[in-house]
């Protein structure tokens, strides 16, 4: 798929973060050697060059995004970051779960909200996941495909944040103070965006949950 292109699946959404994590990845590690030359002089050990994109880039400095974009899929670091952070715990907990309880007119106590986090993931594919799945959705397909992309931006930009971290550590190791605080600058605005998205999935949430309480016989069944 080409790297703009809007998901359609879980492993669409793998596939575009995978591509977008190894493009990050370059471009750091380009920023890296250029502003520290021990890496650089590490980097250019092998003459080797590369064909991406047309471009010419030493085998070198593409090992280490290659190495990072294949490590964050193989260990879903999404999911990694998000369950070290409860990302996903806290969305689908305040704004899925919570909201549609409330919205069939089931209040929840203190008690009840524990239990239903204990069991969140069961719970989601009871309710949310039954009518706004990837795979078949009862409810608009455009309205989960929206989602998907924005989820998948997301996950873009948490990794992005993550790999900023560790260039600013590897500058600073290296001395380069100056370059690192700009990294870090950069970070500060990714977080914003992180922030920002986080907000859209949110909205996305509720216009599905939404549409999954406009049909009574869905109303009804989520009472029981």
């Amino acid at each position: 798929m080409f790297p703009f292109d809007r998901p359609t699946n879980y492993n669409e959404m793998l596939n575009k973060s995978g591509i977008f994590t190894f493009v990050e990845g370059l471009l750091l590690t380009w920023f890296v050697a250029h502003f520290a030359p021990p890496v650089s002089r590490a980097l250019e050990i092998v003459k080797l060059p590369v064909s991406i994109g047309g471009l010419q880039i030493p085998f070198l400095y593409v090992v280490p995004s290659a190495i990072v974009a294949l490590l964050a899929r193989v260990v879903r670091l999404h999911d990694w970051i998000s369950d070290r952070f409860r990302i996903r715990h806290t969305f689908d907990l305040y704004r899925i779960l919570v909201p549609l309880a409330g919205s069939v007119g089931q209040s929840l106590t203190i008690d009840a909200r524990e239990k239903l986090a204990r069991k969140r993931k069961a719970a989601m594919q009871r309710t949310f996941y039954l009518y706004a799945s990837f795979e078949e959705p009862k409810i608009s397909k455009a309205l989960v495909l929206n989602a998907i992309d924005t989820w998948t931006w997301y996950w873009i930009l948490a990794e992005l944040v993550c790999l900023l971290i560790i260039a600013a550590a590897v500058l600073m190791f290296f001395g380069a103070y100056a370059p690192a605080a700009w990294i870090l600058a950069a970070d500060c605005g990714m977080i914003l965006l992180f922030c920002s998205a986080f907000a859209v999935c949110g909205r996305n949430a509720d216009y599905q949950i939404q549409e999954i309480l406009e049909d009574a016989e869905r109303v009804k069944a989520l009472e029981r």
